[in-house]
């Protein structure tokens, strides 16, 4: 089984630890209190039913928030001498037809292109990747569009 890395930022992995806590305390709180009898005359009491599901569901959330804890891996500043190439936690501001675009780049799980925060895995993070300001990076999705990278920083 090949376990896929979950790269967060600081804050991201906190956000993570929390709702996880959350959904722990949640179940305990559901677990200790009155259960739904399994049976009601010869039928399944509906309310059992509805039960198991909703702990169901809950037991797998939490088992997905398990593995991202256990397969997180932190994003960090890069050295020196790889700063001025674009990888994770950069903030990046190109030339995309004639208009300025900044974003930073962060992992699937933080993603959100509408604050500016692209995941590594699309195609314009990926492209991206260990290039350098004045580069020119094309990118093929359904329209072929090509960035120049003006600036790269790390905060």
């Amino acid at each position: 089984m090949v376990l896929n890395k979950f790269y967060v930022t600081k804050q991201g992995l906190e956000r993570v630890q929390k709702e996880y806590e959350k959904l722990k305390e949640f179940k305990h709180q559901k677990t200790m209190g009155e259960t739904p009898n399994i049976l009601h005359s010869e039928d399944a009491n509906p309310e059992y039913l509805a039960f198991q599901e909703d702990m169901s569901l809950l037991d797998a959330r939490l088992a997905e928030y398990e593995n991202i804890l256990q397969n997180t891996e932190l994003i960090k500043k890069p050295a020196k001498d790889k700063i001025e190439c674009v990888d994770l936690g950069a903030t990046v501001i190109c030339e995309v037809d004639g208009d300025k675009d900044e974003f930073t780049l962060v992992g699937s799980l933080e993603s959100n292109p509408a604050a500016g925060r692209i995941s590594n895995e699309s195609p314009v993070g990926k492209a991206l990747m260990g290039h350098k300001v004045g580069e020119e990076v094309t990118v093929n999705s359904s329209v072929v569009v090509t960035y120049k990278i003006l600036k790269i920083s790390y905060d």
